[in-house]
């Protein structure tokens, strides 16, 4: 049995999962790009670009985790930025193609690759808290909105400053000092159900 299964199988895993944007799920900082107009290009999943042609692409096991949260029942995803550009980051997300995994195929005549029915990374996350705040009232809106309990919660952030959330509320924070990968995103979520198992225990 895979082991998120079984964490899934045992009420084990978060309710909640939520991902800072800035150095978490893409490389930069939104509000420090050439800004808008942003474009993105259905046959090219996860990237969007600036206003100069500038490349804006998610890291590489990011399409992979969250496939793999929106798999598990009974979860559900958000993001918490303090940008503030925060019109661009809800922009970059509303565009960036996030294709469903059967969607991708070779045109007919082999000369390209074409992406048909792609949703946008928008339509992965069910909340958003995008605004220069402190993450502490982020996260009190996501409280808030979903009635998810704060030690359902796990947070990806690359900021070590904003643990203030385990801290003052007991969300369970995880730093990512380089961005997600998908073999942290494992070790924190075995971490997060080992002390909810002790907890329960």
């Amino acid at each position: 049995m895979d082991i998120l299964e079984e964490l899934s199988n045992n009420n084990l895993l978060p309710s909640l999962f939520v991902f800072d944007l800035d150095y978490t799920l893409w490389p930069l900082w939104i509000d420090a790009c050439p800004g808008p107009p942003f474009e993105a290009d259905s046959s090219k999943p996860y990237c969007a670009k600036d206003k100069y042609g500038n490349v804006i692409k998610l890291y590489p096991d990011v399409p992979k985790i969250l496939r793999t949260i929106k798999n598990c029942p009974q979860t559900c995803i958000a993001v918490a930025s303090r940008t503030h550009e925060p019109e661009w980051a809800r922009k970059v997300l509303s565009i960036m193609p996030f294709p469903d995994e059967d969607s991708v195929k070779l045109s007919t005549n082999n000369e390209s690759s074409k992406v048909i029915n792609y949703n946008t990374l928008a339509n992965v996350i069910d909340y958003s808290e995008i605004y220069p705040s402190s993450k502490v009232k982020h996260f009190n809106s996501l409280h808030s909105i979903t009635g998810i309990p704060y030690n359902e919660m796990i947070f990806f952030d690359d900021e070590m400053r904003n643990n203030e959330v385990n801290h003052k509320l007991g969300v369970h924070f995880v730093y990512v000092p380089d961005g997600i990968t998908f073999e942290l995103f494992l070790s924190a979520i075995k971490e997060f159900a080992s002390k909810k198992k002790l907890f329960l225990s």
